[in-house]
């Protein structure tokens, strides 16, 4: 579980085909015309096959929950490599910072994923474009700085 927000719980796992999947459920049992679980399965990043110091292979990408055009918050869900513990996000001047979640993973890797809400705005699709991101810092047990882009 990457992430319990009020009414929407967030989870991730590696796929067996070298996809990364991201699934959203919603929680309070509401059941009308909207959707109540959504599955996202894209390519890995390359990266999570090796093993290798710690890295942030990409920016965390958006996921459009909820479907809700009213809702200010987006969800982005990243993947790391090695002894990253933690991921704080900046994106339209505003920073949230997740706890990394350990994926099962073969041949003595470690990967793992984060996932972050953080404001919506613009026209596009999520609210957002990747190029919004302005920092993501990976930081290991001890507080320190591992990884950036």
């Amino acid at each position: 579980m990457l992430d319990t927000r009020a009414r929407w719980e967030t989870s991730a796992w590696l796929a067996a085909r070298g996809s990364f999947c991201v699934r959203a459920a919603r929680t309070d049992g509401h059941r009308d015309d909207r959707v109540t679980e959504t599955i996202f399965c894209d390519p890995a990043p390359a990266a999570l096959d090796t093993i290798g110091p710690p890295l942030l292979p990409d920016k965390p990408q958006p996921y459009a929950l909820p479907p809700d055009p009213q809702e200010q918050k987006i969800i982005l869900v990243g993947t790391v490599r090695g002894d990253i513990t933690s991921v704080s996000v900046t994106m339209f001047g505003q920073t949230a910072t997740s706890t990394v979640h350990r994926l099962p993973a073969t041949g003595d890797r470690q990967v793992g994923a984060y996932a972050v809400w953080l404001p919506r705005s613009g026209p596009e699709r999520d609210g957002m474009k990747l190029s919004d991101i302005t920092a993501v810092i990976g930081r290991n047990a001890a507080g320190s700085i591992v990884a950036q882009l």
